[in-house]
């Protein structure tokens, strides 16, 4: 499972080999071996026992701001491999072999978006009127998402275009189905302007340190993207990895929407920023982490939704290990609508 400490004020230390809270007047243990990663978002207090116990089960502590986004992490020091991976990607980086990876990626999304749309149309009896352009869009950036021997910047450029159109047609569609107080124009990041972005930014903070470990895990260097090279001095792999896997966490935001599960007490909104608070937060992270721990068909077996992302990450490092003259791994193809 996945730790997450809302509370400010939380004192967490190392007891009997187990993970100690205390909150005021209350004390919880558990043990290390039920959890996969500490994601600390607010004020508290960590003792180097328990950093210590952390490392030792390859569990890594994440610091998150206020929008869900990761600050930074502790994690253990030994690499998923050898250097070897990360020599791979750097030239797998600057070859047409890596752009068709992200397309690859983008491909997956944009399927994934066009597929959550259907299902929520056919949800909804007699109202096909308000998903058919949305998903016409979708279809057709799709059907343009091909590879040529253009130059790779304007290849680049080219996809996310293509990704931006479909993307603002997807989120368009899904403001139409929420509840009128909710809806909202496009999406909005630092900061969020309404809600639903609040909600679904620190969804994909969550998501985006689950990739980020994988990453790690496999032996990739989160820093050497293929799509976002240049215009990130960030992580650009994990801006490239976590597109087939945004639709989790839109999903988990349109439930919650939908499901009127969000109320206003969730939320404060200042100088026309949104942010979650500490009564919405608990919310969003306990529906994010119960999608992340259903589990789906993948590969012909029943496997929750955060460990194919480990998969994933794997797969690409293999991917980029192989010789280019044998039949490479395929990318993932994940259908669960």
């Amino acid at each position: 499972m996945q730790l997450v400490i809302n509370t400010p004020g939380t004192f967490v230390t190392q007891k009997d080999e187990c993970f100690r809270l205390k909150q005021k007047e209350k004390v919880f243990d558990i043990s290390p071996l039920k959890v996969e990663s500490i994601l600390i978002s607010n004020q508290a207090m960590l003792s180097t026992q328990a950093v210590v116990l952390a490392l030792e089960h390859n569990i890594d502590i994440i610091f998150l701001d206020k929008f869900g986004d990761p600050l930074g992490r502790v994690w253990f020091s030994k690499m998923g491999s050898t250097a070897l991976i990360r020599r791979k990607q750097l030239e797998v980086a600057e070859m047409p072999h890596g752009l068709e990876l992200v397309i690859q990626m983008i491909r997956q999304k944009m399927e994934n978006q066009a597929r959550f749309l259907k299902k929520l149309m056919h949800a909804r009896p007699g109202k096909d009127s308000q998903f058919d352009s949305a998903i016409t869009t979708i279809e057709q950036s799709l059907s343009s998402l091909t590879f040529s021997d253009e130059d790779i910047e304007e290849v680049r450029n080219r996809i996310m275009g293509l990704e931006g159109t479909a993307g603002r047609a997807y989120f368009q569609c899904l403001s139409t189905i929420m509840p009128e107080k909710y809806r909202f124009e496009g999406r909005s990041r630092r900061p969020a302007k309404d809600p639903f972005n609040a909600v679904l930014n620190y969804c994909y903070g969550i998501l985006y340190s689950l990739v980020e470990k994988a990453c790690i895990l496999s032996g990739l260097d989160p820093y050497v993207g293929f799509l976002h090279t240049d215009n990130y001095n960030k992580k650009s792999l994990v801006f490239d990895l976590i597109e087939p896997f945004r639709v989790y966490g839109e999903q988990t935001v349109v439930y919650l929407f939908t499901g009127r599960k969000i109320k206003d007490e969730y939320y404060d909104s200042k100088d026309d920023a949104v942010s979650l608070n500490q009564r919405g937060k608990p919310v969003v992270v306990e529906a994010m982490n119960r999608h992340l721990d259903e589990t789906i068909r993948y590969h012909r077996k029943n496997v929750k939704r955060r460990h194919i992302l480990q998969h994933e990450a794997h797969r690409l490092a293999n991917i980029i290990l192989a010789d280019e003259d044998i039949k490479r791994p395929e990318w993932l193809e994940i259908k669960e609508f």
